[in-house]
């Protein structure tokens, strides 16, 4: 088995614990545990870091929150980690990614024009930098049950980045590839034609795998579990201090 299957399964083990003792818990201002989602119109604060593993995982992730953040006034910045490889040329993708960003409302975004994705020091070099330069409030990221090598290490990545920082901002953990546990939910039907836009522009990634099926599947019943019409997304969301305490090695 892999390593990083071995970490992935490890931290789920580690975490189930952690919930089991209850010692996993939201901050304050979201008003509950993590048994329990809380449905909030948006997350606490006014800057936010999408850590993206490839283009496409934020719109399928958390593209609803985002648009609802910029609509909102917020500052958002989406990075980029890698590039998709395929049947396909540069070019073509880079249209696809602007088109769907544009969906999204995104202007602020940093890429990395490559296939290959970066080594683990890269990752996390990439990430300090961003949260030097931007000073995010939240910082979305791939949970670390996701089913997927390259999002775990995006996961990892910010861990690492964290690790040692004095003032270090909220995590806010989202699921593509593998439901997660949440503790919020963010209502997204009145922007879920916008979402669903975005992911569509992503043609040659959509045309493998039917992501907007996927995404109309999870935030369906996501809104479902707590009786709440159309669409929602869900999160982990936790303060720094229970991130690295929960999850780091």
């Amino acid at each position: 088995m892999p390593p990083v299957v071995i970490q992935a399964a490890r931290l789920e083990l580690k975490f189930i614990a952690e919930k089991m003792r209850n010692r996993l818990t939201v901050p304050d201002r979201l008003e509950g545990t993590a048994w329990s989602p809380k449905v909030l119109d948006l997350p606490p604060g006014d800057r936010f870091l999408v850590l993206s593993p490839h283009p496409d995982d934020d719109a399928v992730g958390c593209g609803g929150t985002i648009i609802k953040l910029l609509d909102a006034g917020k500052a958002v910045r989406v990075v980029y980690f890698s590039m998709q490889e395929g049947d396909f040329t540069a070019e073509q993708r880079m249209k696809e990614i602007t088109a769907a960003l544009g969906h999204l409302g995104v202007k602020d975004v940093r890429d990395r024009r490559s296939a290959v994705f970066p080594t683990p020091k890269e990752a996390m070099a990439t990430v300090a930098e961003e949260m030097a330069s931007f000073r995010p409030d939240g910082v979305f990221v791939p949970s670390p049950f996701e089913n997927h090598n390259e999002h775990l290490r995006t996961f990892e990545s910010f861990l690492g980045a964290v690790d040692g920082m004095k003032s270090a901002p909220d995590a806010i953990m989202y699921e593509v590839w593998a439901p997660l546990m949440p503790n919020l939910l963010v209502p997204i039907a009145e922007v879920m034609d916008r979402k669903r836009a975005a992911i569509k522009e992503h043609w040659t990634q959509v045309r493998e795998i039917d992501y907007v099926r996927v995404t109309e599947g999870l935030n369906g019943y996501r809104a479902a579990t707590l009786a709440l019409d159309g669409y929602a997304e869900a999160f982990l969301h936790l303060p720094a201090a229970s991130l690295m305490r929960t999850f780091y090695r």
